[in-house]
C-alpha cells in the first residue's frame, strides 16, 4: 500500500480523489491552507506528494512542496487519477469551456441508473454523494477533464465529449488558437473504441429537464448522444436525464428569506453568466433580479472586457463586488467599474466590498425579488453573507 499526502485537500478536485484514492486501497493524509496549514513534515513517510496545479503558481517555494521535488515525489492530482486510479478503467472524459460539471455528473447518473456502477469525478459538489466523486466497482469511470494547465492530458480515454470551445484561462493561454490546440492534443489522447461526441452532433431533443436554460438542455443532448454509444434503451436514457436534479453551486437556490430567494452560481465566464441569467430569466419571467458579480482574476477580466457586453441583460439590477485574485500577480488597472461600463447594462454599479453589497440589497431589496451571487472565489461567501443579513 502506498501513502500518498494531498497538499490542498480542501479543493474539490483534491477532496474527490483523496477519497477515491482510501477505497482503492491507498493510506491518504492531507493539509490545507484553512486546517493546519502546510508543512516539510507532513510528507516525511510519504511515497507520493499530491498538489494541485495551482500551487505552482501559488506557492512554488513552500517547503513541502521543495521537499517534496528533493526527494522526487510530487505528482498532480490529474495525472495520478489518470495514471493510478483509472489505469485499469474505460474512461469516459467530459471536456469543454462550459457545462463540464452538469454534463460529468448527469453522465454518472446515467451510467449508475444503467447499473454500470461507475467511478464518477465532478468539479462540483453532487447531492446525494456527500461531496464530488463517487466510487464504483464497474468498469467505467466519468471524468471532467480541465484544459487549464493541460490538465486533461493526463487522461487516456475511449470516449470523449466535448461541449464547446472558447477562450479562457488567460493566465495559462495565449489565445483561442492555444485553446483549441489543447484540445486537439486531447483528442488524440482517445484509446480503445475512440469516440469523439461533439456539439456539431447535437440531435436538436427537448428533454422535460428539472434544470432550466438552454445551456443546460445542450448538456442533456450530449448525456443522450452518450447514452446511445453505450447502447442504453431510449426509455432509459430519457428517464436518466429528466430525472437529473442539478449539482452544487450551479443555480442553487440555498435561501428564501422576507419572500426574497438567493441563489448560488459559479459561473464566472461572460458566456456562463449570461447563459444562467438567461435560464433564471426563463424560471422568473416577471420578477425583479439582481446579479450579483464576482469577477475571477485581474487578467481573466481585462481579456474578456469587450464579452461583458449585454451580458446582463437578463438581469434588472446588477452589481460587481470586487475582483477574485485568483493566479494573479498585477491587477492589469482592472476594477467593478470598467466591467460595469464594458456590459451597457442600465442599472449596474461597482462595489468595494461584500458590507457594501449587503447594504444595497438590504435598503433596496423587496419581497419577490431574486438574487443570484455569481463567482469562483469567494461569492459563496458573500451568498453565505446575504442570507445571515
Amino acid at each position: 500500500m502506498k501513502k500518498i499526502h494531498f497538499m490542498g485537500i480542501g479543493g474539490s478536485g483534491m477532496k474527490g480523489v483523496a477519497f477515491l484514492a482510501s477505497k482503492m486501497g491507498y493510506e491518504v493524509t492531507g493539509c490545507d491552507l484553512e486546517k493546519e496549514g502546510h508543512d516539510a513534515g507532513h510528507i516525511k513517510d510519504a511515497d507520493l506528494l499530491l498538489v494541485t496545479p495551482a500551487v505552482f503558481y501559488q506557492n512554488a517555494k513552500h517547503s513541502e512542496l521543495a521537499e517534496g521535488q528533493r526527494r522526487e515525489i510530487v505528482i498532480t492530482w490529474q495525472e495520478f487519477l489518470g495514471k493510478h486510479l483509472l489505469k485499469d478503467k474505460k474512461v469516459i472524459a467530459i471536456a469543454g469551456t462550459h457545462g463540464k460539471s452538469t454534463t460529468t455528473a448527469m453522465a454518472g447518473k446515467l451510467l449508475i441508473d444503467a447499473g454500470l456502477d461507475p467511478i464518477v469525478v465532478v468539479g462540483a459538489r453532487v447531492p446525494g454523494w456527500n461531496g464530488n466523486s463517487r466510487f464504483g466497482e464497474g468498469e467505467y469511470a466519468v471524468v471532467e477533464a480541465d484544459e487549464f494547465n493541460n490538465n486533461f492530458l493526463n487522461y487516456n480515454p475511449e470516449i470523449i465529449i466535448i461541449n464547446n470551445i472558447e477562450f479562457d484561462h488567460p493566465d495559462f493561454f495565449k489565445d483561442e488558437n492555444e485553446v483549441r490546440e489543447s484540445f486537439e492534443k486531447f483528442t488524440k489522447k482517445l484509446t480503445g473504441r475512440k469516440i469523439l461526441i461533439t456539439e456539431e452532433m447535437n440531435p436538436g431533443k427537448k428533454f422535460n429537464l428539472k434544470i432550466p436554460g438552454a445551456h443546460n438542455q445542450k448538456n442533456a443532448n450530449m448525456v443522450y448522444l452518450l447514452g446511445q454509444v453505450l447502447g442504453i434503451s431510449e426509455d432509459k436514457i430519457i428517464g436518466s436525464i429528466e430525472s437529473f436534479g442539478g449539482i452544487g453551486r450551479r443555480m442553487e437556490l440555498i435561501a428564501e428569506k422576507k419572500g426574497i430567494k438567493i441563489y448560488d452560481d459559479y459561473a464566472h465566464h461572460p458566456t456562463a453568466i449570461e447563459a444562467t441569467l438567461e435560464a433564471l430569466r426563463e424560471l422568473y419571467p416577471e420578477k425583479r433580479i439582481w446579479a450579483v458579480i464576482e469577477p475571477h482574476g485581474f487578467i481573466r477580466t481585462q481579456a474578456l472586457l469587450e464579452n461583458y457586453r449585454d451580458v446582463f441583460e437578463n438581469a434588472d439590477k446588477v452589481i460587481i463586488g470586487p475582483i477574485f485574485k485568483a493566479r494573479d500577480k498585477e491587477t492589469f488597472g482592472m476594477m467593478p467599474g470598467k466591467i460595469a461600463e464594458a456590459s451597457g447594462h442600465p442599472d449596474v454599479r461597482g462595489a468595494k466590498s461584500i458590507e457594501e453589497i449587503k447594504e444595497i440589497i438590504s435598503n433596496e431589496t423587496e419581497s419577490g425579488d431574486i438574487i443570484i451571487v455569481m463567482g469562483a472565489g469567494k461569492s459563496n461567501i458573500w451568498a453565505q453573507k446575504l442570507i445571515s443579513g
